[in-house]
């Protein structure tokens, strides 16, 4: 359960990750601190007392205790307890603001309900701080002493209770020695410092775990992607960016591993094709070379009247006519093959009866063999109504160069012979060609089809091929939508198969 979801996780859109990042750049912080100010709350009653006066001295929190006691008394006062007990309670409250030297005065309805014992006229020298005539709450903190008014009412028909509280020895310390360096030492190093330290230390872990989750989800596959254009861009086609993922970087990835694969197959191809091109180059040097030697050497013999007798005369131009006839038989093969590879190059195909293709070709095979002194033996299992379609002036030229090749491929001392068997399945058409002659070794069986491949590289007779007979073989049958293959065993025999899909299976 958890490797899949950590898969849903990493398969998460830029989009969404740059949006899930900001939104957690915002909360997290936020939580850490409501977290932290509510353990602050509920812990800062243990060093700061608010629920009464504890100096003579202004300080914000002095400011907010007096708030709290002053709300205490008023309370108090408008309880329905009697007076005793108000009074009772109101110790509690007030003992402590007069150790400081505050004068609490309480008036209920205009009299006296409360007032500080030996502290003179309070209301006189309350009036020398502030006017307190009218119904205003007050709260005086100055540096010629504090003066403090609330009124307090529970209801229309309640008591009316105004409480004055005046200090002369208050003290409120002058902004500059509030600011002085000292004090903001110490504030910086006090409690107040530390908390700020907190915090700013919170912010600095939350962007932290952020930024690694981005650099883990994003940064991370991107310096992947960077690092394999890198391979790439040196030359190195087999380096494998290693990121699975269903999001934008994971579709980048595999696209780019993609084209990766391509351009290695294209190269790998390339690098083939101009390899079969320098052998082709060779091949065809090497074969035109024998014949237009012969032809020289003929050619300088009757210019220099080496053939003095009519038989001679006729022995050298015929020699010369059959090397002209083999050069051609190359260029023929070479210009086929050159038509054959041309993107655009189109067989002239019709449907043709199996049985009828065979059996009139048969007769031309036939005739071909016995001047070669070979045996025939041909067997058509196809039913009367087998059609294929195929160019039939290029189809016979296939069949042709294998017979072709048979022939000069025949054992020395054994009489040759050739087989044609034609048989059909539900889709296709399969032709097999077999002779009795030398064969191919296994090493050599699955390049016959190659251009310029002999399977005797001793060879030289050009007579004896050019080796592009079997690769035009292959370019004929495959551009019919077939396929062409061969099997054999050194020393006895050669068979070539080819199959061909029937007309009304034919590839459009």
């Amino acid at each position: 359960m958890k490797k899949k979801k950590k898969r849903s996780s990493k398969n998460l859109r830029i989009n969404t990750r740059i949006v899930l990042t900001s939104v957690l750049a915002i909360i997290i912080p936020l939580i850490i601190i409501a977290s932290f100010s509510t353990v602050f709350i509920n812990t800062i009653s243990s060093y700061f007392n608010f629920a009464s006066v504890t100096t003579n001295s202004y300080s914000a929190i002095n400011q907010l205790q007096w708030s709290q006691t002053m709300s205490g008394i008023t309370n108090e006062l408008t309880e329905n307890n009697d007076d005793s007990q108000k009074l009772k309670n109101l110790s509690d409250f007030v003992s402590p603001l007069e150790k400081f030297n505050s004068l609490i005065y309480i008036e209920r309805d205009g009299e006296v309900f409360y007032s500080t014992k030996d502290g003179g006229d309070i209301l006189a020298k309350a009036e020398k701080l502030v006017d307190i005539s009218g119904k205003k709450n007050l709260n005086y903190f100055g540096s010629d002493g504090l003066l403090i008014v609330s009124h307090a009412q529970k209801n229309d028909s309640s008591p009316y209770y105004k409480i004055v509280i005046v200090n002369d020895d208050y003290i409120v310390n002058d902004a500059s020695q509030r600011l002085s360096a000292q004090r903001f030492t110490s504030l910086l190093l006090g409690r107040t410092g530390l908390i700020v330290l907190i915090i700013v230390l919170l912010f600095v872990i939350a962007i932290t775990v952020i930024s690694f989750i981005t650099t883990q989800t994003i940064v991370k596959p991107i310096k992947k992607i960077s690092r394999g254009a890198d391979e790439i861009s040196r030359g190195n086609l087999d380096y494998e960016i290693d990121y699975k993922s269903t999001n934008e970087l994971g579709q980048t990835v595999d696209s780019f591993n993609e084209m990766r694969k391509r351009l290695k197959e294209s190269l790998e191809k390339q690098n083939k094709a101009e390899e079969e091109r320098k052998i082709l180059v060779a091949g065809i040097a090497h074969d035109l070379r024998t014949p237009l030697t012969s032809v020289k050497g003929y050619a300088q013999g009757l210019a220099d009247g080496i053939a003095d007798t009519p038989e001679k005369q006729e022995h050298y131009i015929k020699t010369i006519c059959d090397s002209i006839n083999d050069t051609q038989k190359i260029l023929d093969d070479l210009l086929t093959i050159s038509r054959l590879e041309l993107s655009g190059y189109e067989l002239n195909k019709t449907d043709v009866s199996v049985k009828e293709f065979f059996g009139d070709g048969a007769e031309e095979i036939k005739r071909i063999l016995d001047d070669a002194g070979f045996s025939f033996e041909y067997e058509n299992k196809c039913s009367d109504d087998t059609v294929i379609c195929i160019d039939v002036d290029r189809f016979s030229r296939v069949i042709r160069n294998i017979i072709s090749n048979s022939i000069k491929y025949k054992k020395e001392d054994t009489d040759g012979k050739v087989s044609i068997v034609i048989d059909e399945y539900e889709r296709s058409v399969i032709i097999e060609i077999s002779d009795n002659g030398i064969g191919v070794d296994k090493e050599s069986l699955s390049k016959i089809f190659d251009t310029m491949y002999r399977a005797d590289p001793a060879r030289t007779r050009v007579f004896e091929g050019s080796g592009l007979g079997l690769s035009v073989c292959k370019q004929i049958v495959e551009l019919h939508s077939g396929s062409i293959w061969a099997r054999s065993e050194e020393g006895e025999g050669l068979s070539i198969f080819i199959s061909l899909p029937k007309s009304e299976y034919k590839i459009i």
